[in-house]
């Protein structure tokens, strides 16, 4: 009968091995099996079968995020001319075969009406003609389109003998220059939101519907918080008051638990296949036509359409006016926000009415 010694001793050599094959089982070698399995019995197909999802990554960053920004240059972007009907008519007129369908010119007399409009996001810039030209623009809609507003205003003043004065009426933040700060927010807050319910698929599988939106709910606030305050470090707080950064960030949660939503369905309708699907829904189509890294009107046709109706664009859109605009336009993309809501619930309730029901325990029959 062998001693306590040698059974402990036992133990600990067995407690020891576990151990080792948890956390580097690929110490264990051996040479396979003749029938091209791995060591560890997983055969090589299914090995190669896996390949498929780093594919997959490769195919489709290749075909949406090179798509959309290969050839970025201005599409119909709103211009107003504003002066004398005669004057600005005639440079309208001498301009339109050089700008082509780069740019939609306008004309105008009144400036304080053309100023409204770009004040009201529904221009891209307004150039005033006088003994100065004053080029108006907005910045926080994005530095290309203001390069490309700036690049048509320039040679104007020069071909005319005057100063060009750019006068900005929504500059950005100094912290951020380029304006992509809101950006990397909402794309980090769209990866909180699908990827929460992406772990809860893996390590609570059967978790309630209710239970996982309690999780999505706390890990929105918690996400969107961490990643707003982490970034506050490097490109600080926007110059946004304190109640304008609750506003920008409630709306930021909302759109964080709508992706949650929608993951939650793709999951129940695509089952094993849903990470991919989510992905293409949330990162391969949502971020090339969100605006943040050019500005829909610099995008080709199908990504600029896209940001119409596509929830990361209302995102952004939304938060830009909240933050740069003082609210103004902001109704567009709540609206796109709460119409992926919507639809989303209602689908996933669809979802819940059509899960079947567990079997009712039938009544036992006692033996006469």
């Amino acid at each position: 009968m062998p001693n306590a010694h040698d059974q402990r001793h036992q133990e600990w050599t067995e407690a020891i091995a576990a151990d080792t094959e948890a956390v580097a089982p690929a110490l264990h070698l051996d040479h396979g099996t003749p029938d091209g399995t791995t060591p560890g019995g997983t055969p090589w197909r299914t090995v190669v079968e896996s390949m498929v999802f780093p594919l997959f990554f490769a195919v489709m960053f290749a075909l949406c995020y090179v798509s959309a920004f290969h050839d970025p240059a201005p599409r119909d972007v709103e211009v107003v001319v504003v002066g004398p009907e005669t004057a600005s008519t005639a440079l309208v007129e001498r301009l339109a075969p050089t700008v082509g369908d780069k740019f939609a010119l306008e004309t105008a007399t009144d400036a304080s009406g053309a100023l409204d409009r770009l004040q009201n996001r529904e221009i891209a810039g307004v150039i005033e003609l006088g003994p100065t030209m004053n080029l108006h623009i907005a910045s926080a809609e994005g530095t290309m389109r203001v390069q490309a507003v700036e690049g048509l205003a320039e040679p104007l003043a020069a071909a005319q003998g005057v100063d060009l004065n750019v006068v900005d009426h929504a500059p950005l933040a100094a912290d951020d220059p380029t304006g992509t700060g809101l950006f990397y927010l909402v794309m980090v807050s769209t990866i909180v939101g699908y990827l929460t319910i992406t772990v809860l698929s893996q390590v609570a599988p059967r978790m309630r519907l209710r239970q996982q939106l309690g999780v999505l709910g706390a890990m929105s606030v918690i996400g969107v918080l961490a990643a707003y305050l982490v970034s506050a470090l490097f490109v600080g707080f926007y110059g946004a008051s304190f109640a304008t950064s609750l506003a920008m960030l409630a709306v930021v949660i909302a759109y964080t638990i709508v992706v949650g939503l929608v993951s939650i369905l793709v999951n129940r309708v695509f089952g094993k296949a849903a990470i991919m699907v989510v992905m293409v829904l949330m990162i391969f189509v949502n971020f090339p036509s969100a605006g943040g890294a050019f500005p829909a009107d610099f995008l080709p046709g199908f990504w600029s359409a896209l940001s119409h109706f596509w929830i990361g664009a209302g995102a952004v859109d939304a938060v830009r006016s909240i933050i740069y605009f003082g609210g103004t336009g902001v109704g567009h993309g709540l609206l796109v926000i709460a119409g992926w809501f919507v639809v989303a619930a209602a689908l996933l309730g669809l979802t819940q009415m059509r899960k079947p029901k567990a079997a009712e325990p039938q009544p036992q029959h006692l033996a006469s």
